[in-house]
């Protein structure tokens, strides 16, 4: 059987085939082009550093911008695009308050290939200037090993990054759960997916990711998203001729 045939009305993302039901706007779709981009920086951390360093430094630039954040009402600090609503001088103290703790450095290092690559990002504010990636390919095969890796929601990058999401939510008091449901034994999720408690709480950060990035919790207006992947298309190819 002609496997081009049989994918023919597929879509492809990255290395992964996205079949005609998904691309009609079911969660699968709306993870690949919605969530990646916005979520990514959290993997790139993990990646970089380590999950248990990844969370910590996650967590310290979440918590610098919401001491920034002046505007009334509380705003999660998870996605890429939240960072597009702090202005100048929020910016300006988020990167002094990194700096001052050690932490700017590791978060510039592991998010380099993000702000060098699309000069748009929400998060480039953590740079002096847009960077370089210089000579050499492994920085951006380990970029693109990243987003790879993120497609594939269910399985522990992707779920760790949305756990450092959840994570989030919950020390800048965005999120409080009841006795009893799954998140209330959050700290389960670093045994994922080894138990089966880490499983049920795994599920719950989920179903909790996709109740932060849809209206009224997300702003759907935003065009980090779209601009990653029409970004990314544009890069591919010079992607592959450098490699090549």
């Amino acid at each position: 059987m002609d496997k081009k045939k049989v994918l023919a009305d597929h879509k492809q993302i990255g290395k992964k085939y996205i079949p005609p039901m998904a691309q009609l706007g079911f969660s699968e779709i709306l993870w690949t082009d919605k969530l990646v981009p916005e979520l990514l920086w959290l993997g790139l951390l993990n990646d970089a550093h380590g999950l248990q360093a990844g969370a910590d430094l996650a967590i310290s630039l979440a918590k610098a911008a919401t001491k920034t954040w002046k505007n009334g009402h509380k705003k999660l600090f998870a996605s890429t695009s939240s960072f597009s609503a702090l202005d100048d001088g929020q910016r300006t103290l988020i990167a002094a308050d990194l700096k001052s703790s050690d932490k700017l450095n590791p978060i510039r290092s592991a998010i380099k290939p993000l702000a060098a690559l699309y000069p748009k990002c929400p998060l480039g504010f953590l740079f002096d200037d847009v960077p370089e990636f210089g000579e050499g390919t492994h920085i951006m095969d380990s970029f693109k090993a990243s987003l790879d890796r993120m497609f594939y929601r269910w399985e522990k990058p992707a779920t760790m990054a949305q756990a450092n999401a959840v994570y989030i939510a919950f020390v800048t008091d965005i999120l409080k759960v009841r006795k009893g449901l799954s998140l209330a034994n959050f700290p389960a999720i670093e045994k994922f997916p080894d138990t089966e408690e880490s499983k049920r709480v795994a599920s719950g950060v989920r179903c909790a990711v996709s109740m932060f990035f849809s209206p009224p919790h997300y702003d759907d207006s935003s065009s980090w998203p779209a601009y990653f992947w029409d970004r990314g298309f544009k890069i591919e190819p010079c992607i592959l001729e450098n490699l090549s």
